[in-house]
């Protein structure tokens, strides 16, 4: 890979300085965007992740659209509702931890004239319907990213709600897995199965 990732959780968790110019924000974008490109399953990155301490993140949850690039963004409003959510994180390899965020989020960029709303795609919002809004997975990678940028990872207090073993990833997209919730439990294939664990499935 042409840029190292960071995993010093030190170096991590001190809060990245806003550039100075939107030219700036958009070479070091750039650099972002070619790390999603050569790293397929990430779906955002921040600066500080690949050794640069700016205020730069690029998102790209929706493989149809082109990256959404955050230059010095600011959460300047959250939803009153949360959820809770299964995360990842290039930094911290192996590792997915349950977190709770706002449902909604609206940043603010310097390289966006308006503020941005991220959020559901669809409403209202079912069991069935979670695992597969992408707007909901957009707006929690959003506050993952910027949380980057303000030197806060996933497993910290305050973000995490629990770690998730790392016997879950373990498995095949299409080997059959049992999951169990409430007593009720359903046997899928395994790219399925991380979908209702978002909905608060357990693999067993």
């Amino acid at each position: 890979m042409k840029y190292k990732i960071i995993k010093d959780k030190d170096y991590l968790h001190k809060k990245t300085e806003p550039v100075s110019s939107l030219q700036e924000g958009e070479e070091i974008a750039a650099k972002l965007i070619e790390v999603l490109d050569e790293v397929k399953f990430a779906i955002g990155i921040s600066a500080n992740q690949i050794g640069i301490p700016k205020s730069v993140s690029v998102v790209r949850v929706k493989k149809d659209k082109p990256p959404i690039i955050l230059i010095n963004p600011i959460i300047t409003d959250r939803s009153a509702e949360r959820v809770q959510y299964v995360e990842g994180c290039l930094s911290l390899p192996s590792k997915q931890t349950r977190t709770t965020r706002s449902l909604k989020v609206t940043v603010s960029t310097l390289n966006h004239a308006n503020p941005i709303p991220f959020g559901p795609d669809v409403e209202p919002i079912t069991q069935d319907s979670f695992g597969q809004d992408y707007g909901i997975l957009e707006s929690v990678c959003v506050q993952h990213e910027v949380d980057h940028l303000n030197g806060v990872l996933m497993t910290d207090e305050g973000v995490k709600v629990g770690v998730v073993p790392v016997k879950v990833i373990k498995h095949g997209r299409n080997d059959k897995v049992v999951v169990e919730k409430n007593g009720e439990t359903q046997y899928i294939k395994y790219k399925k199965a991380l979908e209702l664990v978002n909905a608060g499935w357990k693999i067993i």
